[in-house]
């Protein structure tokens, strides 16, 4: 993104595409965290737009997930508590393990390629601490096998998923998850597809997300709050993002 998580779109026909895309970019990479207030007028203010197409942003958004409306308070950033990360993680292994069953007959040397490819990506954005690049060939990784299922409402299901558990993943980054430990396991999960070994990839596939799970729900705790670092809990120190209430 650009030096502000959130900045006016000059110059440019504004569409609530636009305005929509920035909000979730901003949101998957914690630069907006969990909770934060998302309010109409000072969103358009930043935008410098008027308050429809905001508002319709942040009524798309919410219709995926990302953004929570509670009556008579407004729309906020969504919050993952361990109970909401325990039913997206179910349902999400459950999908993930029947997408590497069916697309590990249907893997090419090209595909899987296309993985190592991924994993390299991951292992030099490890290497640099850029939590979002990993983010992002994580996803990637694990859409390969969707995609490769050659199950449309499949791949359309997890696609439904792939933003809630980017936050997730980067909010278990922030309790100190070992992004070395996930890379060992997706490389664990190629090797036994390119052999095509379906069990073994599915039950790899199956511990490992599960695994990140059980991990979540610890850091956790009983509270019941989203497990965030403490220099996201008002102002992100040193980011992009510096308001508690946008």
């Amino acid at each position: 993104m650009e030096p502000e998580a959130i900045a006016p779109l000059r110059g440019e026909r504004v569409l609530t595409d636009r305005i929509y895309q920035s909000i979730k970019a901003a949101i998957v990479t914690l630069d907006l965290p969990p909770g934060t207030p998302l309010v109409e007028r000072n969103l358009a203010k930043r935008f410098e737009v008027s308050k429809s197409p905001v508002r319709d942003a942040l009524q798309r958004l919410a219709g995926e997930g990302l953004v929570a409306q509670v009556p008579h308070r407004g729309m906020f950033v969504q919050s993952f508590d361990a109970q909401l990360v325990d039913e997206l993680y179910e349902l999400r292994v459950a999908l993930e393990e029947l997408a590497i069953r069916l697309a590990t007959p249907h893997m090419t040397p090209e595909t899987i390629a296309e993985g190592l490819t991924h994993l390299q990506r991951a292992a030099e954005a490890i290497s640099a601490g850029d939590r979002a690049a990993v983010s992002r060939a994580n996803q990637a990784f694990h859409a390969l096998f969707s995609r490769c299922s050659r199950n449309r409402p499949l791949h359309a299901a997890l696609c439904g998923l792939q933003d809630r558990v980017r936050v997730i993943r980067m909010l278990g980054w922030t309790l100190g998850a070992p992004m070395e430990q996930e890379h060992c396991e997706h490389e664990a999960i190629l090797d036994a597809v390119a052999r095509g070994d379906s069990e073994t990839a599915s039950r790899l596939m199956r511990d490992h997300i599960d695994g990140f799970r059980k991990a979540y729900s610890r850091a956790a705790g009983s509270t019941g709050q989203t497990p965030i670092s403490k220099d996201l809990s008002g102002h992100r120190q040193g980011g992009k993002f510096q308001s508690a209430n946008i």
